[in-house]
């Protein structure tokens, strides 16, 4: 089965979506015109969330086989938190046809370990996977809620693109592969070789803002922190992030 594609008018480049766990490609609506400006845009909900729930995601391999059909050549990826896991999935599968990433709220480990200081305890992933189980759409919207801790955010503006999204919510199977995922995914030692953005939020409280430390050792040169966010800054900071990308797309 063929994943659903929802292409968004625009010119440039082709800028390709890949959204958070549990999410789908809703996230973006407010961030489309501006994209479209810059880039044709292109929204793919991950296998097993949104328009394509009926999917598995599988492992990181198997969700890249499925979305390497629909990577166009010379394109720019845009992977938010598992999107970013997922986009250095593919910068590392299609070196020739993916000229450039731009990683949001993403790390190469999501898990901290002894060796890697710069990403969740296990506990929590391990709580969110034990609370799928009991109360799954609950579980989401708690994911949700700490994604906009500690921010200045419309409680309102929030909570209805949160209902927008659960409008169509991931499969069960899909969660806890996504959660394997952000488990057992290392790009640490593997950095991509594509020009790259990261952009991390200094009150995130899933991906430290002590990662902005450690990328510059891995070759990355391209790093904003953006101090008054967190774990959704296109979200609520829209203009600070687009003048971030727009800075980052003109010098490719």
């Amino acid at each position: 089965m063929k994943l659903n594609i929802v292409e968004y008018s625009g010119q440039g480049k082709p800028l390709v979506l890949l959204h958070g766990w549990g999410m789908n490609s809703h996230v973006w609506q407010p961030l489309l015109p501006s994209l479209a400006q810059h880039a044709q845009v292109i929204c793919i909900d991950l296998p097993g969330h949104g328009a394509n729930s009926h999917l598995p995601l599988g492992t990181l391999a198997e969700a890249v086989a499925q979305l390497t059909p629909h990577i166009p050549a010379d394109a720019i990826i845009m992977g938010w938190s598992l999107g970013g896991l997922i986009a250095q999935g593919l910068a590392h599968a299609l070196p020739e046809r993916i000229a450039a990433l731009i990683l949001i709220a993403s790390t190469p480990k999501f898990v901290a370990e002894n060796d890697w200081a710069h990403g969740v305890s296990p506990d929590l992933l391990a709580l969110f996977g034990r609370s799928l189980q009991t109360d799954y759409l609950g579980t989401v919207k708690r994911f949700f809620a700490l994604q906009f801790l500690s921010t200045k955010t419309d409680t309102r503006v929030v909570n209805a693109l949160r209902d927008r999204i659960m409008e169509h919510p991931a499969s069960i199977t899909a969660l806890e592969q996504g959660l394997t995922i952000l488990q057992t995914a290392d790009f640490s030692q593997a950095p991509v070789t594509q020009p790259a953005l990261w952009m991390l939020g200094k009150l995130d409280k899933l991906i430290p803002a002590s990662l902005a430390e450690a990328l510059p050792e891995m070759g990355y040169q391209h790093i904003a922190v953006l101090d008054s966010a967190a774990h959704v800054p296109f979200v609520t900071h829209p203009e600070l992030f687009m003048e971030r990308v727009e800075a980052f797309l003109g010098g490719l």
